[in-house]
């Protein structure tokens, strides 16, 4: 996600750079230059936009979905990556009847650009078919060009929990092995050996 955003803050920059006027504009230093600046973008003004975006795809407006992104506009999702075209021609298979929205995040990039990261809940379907109601991770990047704000990459990823680890199968528990001990030495009797025995003969011979 941080690589997505990364990547999605230099094309922010390089579209708002684009909108420049490349016309020389320098006039006599003598001159008095006012610059107009638009203001920068807030959290609630950009939430609205992109809900706004949602509203059209629950009426089913194209033509406002259409004219709500840019030229160069890219979605991408797990279906494949799609430009304006690809994704007005998408929409119109899909058919959304009810959104949530949370965890609402906006990074300003400027006056001009900013990126909005939301948790979206939805009921839809595709073709006939119900997706996944959610939830899903969305960000979404919006520019200003030529003082109209309008969506310039939208991303989306369902969110997938992992399952948890499997239980280790406890392995058959062998019975511990006895200690091998001596064998028990054999009770002495009282029984002479024979060395013995033919030593006390001897003496009582003498």
């Amino acid at each position: 996600m941080k690589k997505i955003l990364a990547l999605v803050s230099l094309l922010l920059v390089a579209a708002a750079c684009s909108t420049e006027p490349t016309t020389n504009t320098t006039t006599s230093s003598n001159a008095n230059t006012t610059t107009t600046k638009s203001a920068a973008p807030t959290e609630a003004e950009m939430t609205a936009k992109e809900k706004a975006v949602w509203d059209t795809l629950k009426k089913k407006d194209y033509d406002a979905f259409g004219n709500s992104l840019t030229s160069d506009f890219i979605e991408v999702t797990d279906g494949g990556v799609f430009d304006k075209a690809g994704s007005i021609a998408n929409v119109k298979d899909f058919n959304v009847t009810d959104t949530t929205f949370s965890d609402w995040k906006m990074l300003p990039i400027d006056n001009d650009a900013a990126i909005i990261t939301y948790t979206l809940n939805l009921k839809a379907t595709f073709k006939g078919e119900a997706v996944p109601p959610g939830p899903y991770r969305a960000a979404a990047a919006w520019v200003n060009r030529d003082g109209k704000w309008l969506g310039f990459f939208y991303q989306q990823t369902l969110v997938k929990t992992e399952p948890p680890p499997p239980t280790p199968v406890a392995s058959a528990t062998k019975p511990e092995k006895a200690a091998a001990t001596p064998a028990a030495k054999p009770a002495e009797t009282g029984t002479r050996s024979n060395r013995e025995r033919e030593d006390c003969l001897g003496l009582i011979e003498e």
